[in-house]
């Protein structure tokens, strides 16, 4: 039997594969695949009776929970797309979406209906508290079987500069991308079909060579989505947070519980969290319960190399660091263990496929110092949607292959480890030179007094942009402005460190982990006008 081009397709042949064996769990409940499937499949024979079908969009305004695994599942075996809502969006944001994507209805936490129905919801399908979808969808006739094939894939961007952005490419690649990436982990040929499927399904989850998979970020959000559907489509079972919280607790008491193996975290964002989690249990003589963990897996944001070795110190652990987008692709690499020690803690490798390119579109050369873009292959056609002038920024094609450059800068050493500079949005032009957010970051994590640390650039009347950095510290530790300032100018040229230093409790970060900017930017006034 061919692999399956759809997520609906090989979910299907997991339940029947393995219909007793755990899909989802969060908090006391366990949906198994046979409940799961059955689950998706009243839902999409609700929706189709209300007459949604192949090719029609329908959105997703939840939090993460078991229905809204379940919710995908019925979009899939619909054929139809979902599209990914912020739940913290007010009813005009989910207007936009709604209306620039096409969607047909939304599947919405309870507390969220009434949002998406000011937002002019034609269809709205609650998330009813305690599980399911209510009474007409929960006992729905069960929607046949049917042979799919690749359809649309759609995920908007989060929407940090401006409208979220609608990325588009095929159902069938992220499948495989996912799948590919799962069979992995469990130590299986990617290209082994059905033949790896079932020895994937025979695997104990909970055994030496098995995987639970917890993804702590939004399933609205790629990070996590791609997490949880990396483990379902090798029919590894989901683990999710039962709450709205999620603290360092809330992660140890649920990698406690499920027996986790693989944790999908943001950077330090979330990374700290556990941190605290694991101090407080190790200052009271306790074990933290996180003896099943064995990797875990950041996508998206700063994870800095002490933030690391602070987690090595607590567990024995493989930690990978993932570079990657919303526009598709997978663009550099790092795995970090005890073994490997801290040399390699702040350093990628190109993901294979992806290159480190010039303005004109050339490979940069290993250790010429040169600042490049990172590129990756996506599906051809690959962009977003209704809008040519930024899918023209942001892909490009080369020698027949459709790369997706979002913008995330590197330099390439001689050894060919990558140093990421991060993206050229966050790039601060300060008196004619250039100075990238992320170097001194990484700078300012390292100081011993620093918990979290963002860089922005602020408006300055003398250099056009200063660098700016708000800084959170260690608790009990102490550490002035001009001395944070000071400790990145011992390190980098002196037009790098932070002319303004806001040292503040706590650094506000967005639910997904990244950096809140509209707050990080607040922390900083503008400087009065100069007396006339």
């Amino acid at each position: 039997m061919p692999p399956a081009e759809d997520f609906a397709t090989q979910f299907e042949r997991i339940a029947d594969l393995a219909p007793d064996r755990p899909a989802v769990l969060c908090g006391d409940r366990v949906l198994t695949w046979a409940a799961f499937d059955e689950r998706a499949d009243r839902l999409a024979g609700h929706l189709a009776a209300g007459g949604l079908g192949a090719g029609d969009r329908f959105g997703l305004a939840a939090r993460n929970s078991p229905e809204y695994l379940v919710a995908l599942h019925a979009l899939f075996k619909l054929g139809a797309t979902p599209v990914n809502v912020n739940y913290r969006y007010r009813a005009g944001e989910v207007r936009h979406l709604l209306e620039s994507s096409g969607a047909r209805g939304v599947v919405a936490d309870a507390d969220l209906v009434g949002v998406v129905t000011e937002a002019g919801a034609r269809t709205v399908v609650p998330v009813v508290a305690g599980g399911g979808f209510g009474p007409d969808a929960d006992a729905a006739p069960r929607l046949p079987r049917r042979t799919r094939g690749d359809t649309e894939w759609l995920l908007f961007t989060g929407g940090t500069t401006g409208h979220p952005k609608a990325v588009t490419g095929s159902h069938a690649e992220r499948l495989r991308a996912v799948r590919s990436g799962g069979f992995a982990t469990l130590g299986l040929d990617p290209g082994g079909g059905d033949a790896s499927l079932r020895r994937a399904v025979a695997v104990d989850p909970a055994g030496p060579g098995g995987m639970v998979h917890l993804p702590a970020p939004p399933l609205m959000h790629g990070t996590g989505l791609y997490a949880a559907l990396g483990a379902l489509a090798v029919g590894a079972p989901v683990a999710l947070l039962p709450g709205r919280t999620t603290t360092g607790e809330d992660l140890v008491a649920a990698i406690a519980r499920h027996g986790v193996t693989d944790l999908t975290i943001v950077g330090d964002a979330f990374a700290l969290r556990l941190l605290d989690a694991l101090d407080a249990a190790a200052a009271a003589g306790r074990p933290a319960g996180i003896g099943s963990l064995r990797r875990i897996r950041s996508v998206g944001a700063v994870w800095s190399p002490p933030v690391k070795r602070r987690l090595l110190a607590h567990a024995d652990l493989a930690l990978h660091d993932t570079i990657a987008a919303s526009e598709g692709g997978v663009y550099a690499l790092s795995t970090v263990t005890r073994a490997t020690g801290g040399d390699q803690a702040g350093t990628f490798t190109l993901a294979p496929g992806a290159r480190l390119l010039d303005a004109e579109g050339r490979d940069v050369a290993p250790g010429s110092e040169e600042v490049g873009l990172l590129a990756a292959p996506v599906v051809a056609g690959a962009g977003y949607e209704g809008d040519p002038e930024r899918t023209a920024g942001a892909f490009r094609d080369l020698d027949v292959v459709r790369y997706s450059i979002p913008g995330d800068m590197a330099r390439l050493d001689a050894d060919g480890r990558l140093r990421l500079l991060g993206r050229g949005s966050q790039v601060i032009n300060t008196g004619g030179e250039k100075v990238y957010a992320d170097e001194v970051e990484l700078v300012l994590r390292d100081h011993p007094a620093v918990r979290d640390a963002v860089v922005l650039g602020v408006p300055d009347p003398t250099w056009g942009s200063a660098v700016a950095a708000v800084v959170a510290l260690e608790a009990g530790a102490s550490a002035a402005p001009d001395e944070l300032a000071a400790f990145v100018a011992e390190r980098l040229a002196g037009y790098k460190k932070p002319r303004r230093v806001a040292v503040v409790d706590e650094v506000t970060r967005l639910n997904t982990g990244k950096t809140d900017l509209a707050w990080a930017r607040a922390q900083f006034p503008a400087p009065a006008p100069a007396a006339r």
